[in-house]
């Protein structure tokens, strides 16, 4: 799979999930620039890779701005929202199920 083939870059979030198992999630987010995955929070311990472009994160009303290779493990049950900064924004999330 590349999970970077056929992404359309809009204001919505397009999510592909890459592995599922008992124990893990793992799944890609690509966004377009200005586009917002809206406030939510994780139920499990979550590990984010930015893979291309840069976004804001935005939790506990701080913006972190991530840009490609930059890592944050996201903490469970905090509220937080994620913007895409560049026209091609991808972000790998991890989660320990």
């Amino acid at each position: 799979m590349n999970i970077i083939e056929n992404k359309n870059w809009t204001n919505k979030p397009e999510v592909t999930i890459i592995k599922k198992t008992e124990k893990v999630k793992q799944f890609a987010v690509a966004l377009g620039k200005n586009g917002i995955l809206s406030k939510h929070k994780a139920a499990f311990p979550t590990m984010l890779i930015v893979l291309k472009g840069e976004i804001n994160f935005n939790i506990e009303n701080q913006n972190h701005h991530f840009k490609t290779f930059d890592t944050y493990e996201i903490p469970v049950n905090v509220e937080h929202e994620v913007t895409g900064l560049m026209d091609e924004n991808l972000f790998l999330l991890t989660q320990e199920l």
